[in-house]
């Protein structure tokens, strides 16, 4: 018998492409996941998650540490209650939480794949080459670095994309249209649930295809539109009304948010147009990669003609995308990863372009079966390599070497649970505290000098050290720890 992959035999021309889109998947993530270190955000995000299935905090009200962030309310408790299920069934190593990106990551490339499939169902030779928007959405560099560092839109892209997906079928394939709206109208829902109203983006797809398409009366669309809002509307009051914990935490989510950043607080950028700005810079790889091959597959152009049937669809994407996009410029908190959201739906407009030519090629190369076996085999060369690779990179640190090793230090002296002291020219230290509250427990206070331990960067005067602390010899790299002299029983 015959195994298939996705549905394909190994015998296809696209196997050793899927064969090369795992190596790429191994070689920019997977290898990245492997290591120790982590961007701020997201270590905060897990040891929130990780409190949360501890039974520290609780849905409602996550909780950080005993000095920061007691009561966490920077976003809505989705993301944390869906990792913390990880956690608790799984254990708290830092590989849980890895793997948890790496499922977000799994999840969302196989929607893509099954998108792809949907726009070409009357074309199974084009439908075949799904793993090529697989490849380019990962290759967009913001999309990689979201999912090796745990940022919350690795899980609302998953929802958007499933909603975006669902209204496809009902209104490009007419199938089960009332059943698809209202699976759209849950996804919506949930994508919201995990980051805002940034996450209800999807809303706009009924609207644009009737910009785009006009096949069915203004009236019907505003119909159809008001199906998918309405499961949020409903799920949300149902949640007002049973759940009274659900009314504080959003009071306080919009005041710990939304206040401080359309008061500027939180300000990243100077300019409004700069999230549009990055997005195109992060799109360049892959117009790049379409121009190339559109350059070296001129002797396809014939296959130009199928576009005419898809043109539509690039609008009706590139429109999701934009609307998914555009509001972030309402704030001047602007962020590359929070553009990880709508880049599924950019590299589909993208891939479409050429998706008739590359299924062409494959095409001309299943004639060959010399040349057809040779690239099977150099692409699992490839893909070993990738997996190579990435074992090696097991036990290295992507980031933070230095001041990880030390935390690995302080761990081993400092019990779980303790709150320790630092100068307040660390209070900003803000992935120290989360490393320490991610692996040891151990809260930081800047404003209390009286705890046991007291930690401090080497580069900083030693003036700064209380008079009641004495140093313990660490051998550490970036940073001293102090102990307080009456705890040592002398």
């Amino acid at each position: 018998m015959e195994i298939k992959f996705l549905g394909m035999s190994k015998r296809s021309g696209n196997f050793p492409f899927w064969m090369l889109t795992f190596a790429i998947i191994f070689f920019v993530i997977v290898s990245q996941l492997i290591q120790d270190g982590m961007f701020m955000d997201g270590m905060i995000y897990v040891t929130v998650s990780k409190n949360l299935a501890e039974g520290i905090g609780t849905f409602w009200d996550p909780y950080f540490s005993q000095t920061f962030l007691t009561s966490y309310h920077e976003q809505p408790p989705l993301y944390f209650g869906l990792l913390a299920l990880f956690f608790k069934v799984l254990g708290s190593s830092m590989y849980v939480e890895r793997l948890f990106c790496l499922c977000c990551f799994a999840v969302t490339a196989f929607y893509i794949h099954k998108f792809w499939k949907l726009i070409y169902n009357q074309n199974k030779s084009i439908a075949q080459v799904s793993w090529f928007p697989v490849v380019i959405w990962t290759l967009i560099p913001v999309c990689f670095w979201s999912y090796t560092n745990q940022v919350e839109e690795t899980v609302m892209v998953i929802f958007a994309t499933m909603s975006v997906y669902y209204q496809y079928k009902a209104l490009f394939l007419k199938q089960n249209i009332l059943l698809n709206l209202l699976l759209a109208g849950l996804f919506v829902f949930l994508s919201g649930f995990t980051k805002g109203v940034q996450g209800m983006f999807p809303l706009a797809a009924c609207g644009l295809y009737w910009i785009f398409y006009r096949d069915i009366s203004l009236i019907k669309i505003i119909r159809y539109s008001l199906i998918v809002l309405s499961v949020s509307v409903v799920i949300y009051g149902l949640l007002w009304l049973t759940i009274p914990e659900f009314t504080t935490s959003y009071v306080k989510y919009y005041q710990d948010r939304y206040v401080p950043t359309f008061n500027q607080v939180m300000n990243t950028t100077s300019h409004r147009y700069d999230i549009l700005v990055k997005l195109f810079l992060e799109l360049i790889p892959s117009i790049l990669i379409v121009l190339i091959i559109h350059l070296l597959t001129r002797k396809f152009r014939k296959q130009d003609d199928q576009l005419s049937d898809v043109n539509r669809h690039v609008y009706w994407l590139v429109g999701i995308g934009l609307a998914g996009s555009i509001p972030l410029m309402v704030t001047l908190e602007q962020r590359g990863f929070y553009l990880n959201t709508v880049l599924p739906f950019f590299a589909l407009a993208i891939s479409l372009f050429v998706g008739p030519r590359i299924s062409t090629l494959i095409q001309e190369l299943q004639k060959n079966n010399f040349r057809l076996n040779a690239w099977r085999n150099v692409s699992l060369l490839v893909l070993i390599g990738s997996i190579v690779f990435t074992i090696s990179r097991i036990g290295e640190f992507k980031r933070d070497k230095n001041k990880l090793t030390d935390i690995y230090l302080l761990g081993a002296v400092i019990q779980p649970g303790t709150t320790i002291s630092v100068p307040y020219k660390m209070h900003d230290e803000w992935s120290l505290r989360a490393y320490l509250m991610r692996y040891f427990s151990i809260s930081v206070s800047s404003a209390d000098s009286t705890h046991q331990y007291y930690i401090q960067k080497k580069d900083l005067p030693l003036e700064l050290v209380p008079p009641n602390y004495e140093l313990y010899d660490l051998g550490s790299n970036e940073l001293d720890l102090y102990i307080r002299k009456d705890s040592l029983g002398r």
